[in-house]
């Protein structure tokens, strides 16, 4: 299993007892929002550590991950392993 899965993981379990805002707010998977308004509520939120982590790792392609926007973005293979 890769790192990123992991940490992908880790934050879904999390998520299971925390709710986040980004949950029910479809401006965090609206690719044309501006992250301005959003990174506050990333940076307030209780999972923004493990969020921050899975997003560093896998470099997703859609939507806000911790207060930023990974699209451009190429995964590094240091710290994206394949999948066993």
């Amino acid at each position: 299993m890769s790192r990123a899965t992991e940490a992908f993981i880790r934050l879904q379990v999390a998520m299971l007892t925390t709710d986040p805002a980004c949950q029910r707010d479809d401006r965090f998977t609206d690719d044309d929002q501006a992250i301005g308004e959003l990174a506050p509520i990333c940076r307030a939120c209780p999972l923004y550590d493990l969020c921050a982590t899975y997003a560093e790792l896998d470099r997703p392609i859609g939507g806000i991950w911790a207060g930023k926007r990974y699209r451009n973005n190429i995964k590094s293979n240091t710290h994206h392993e394949k999948e066993n």
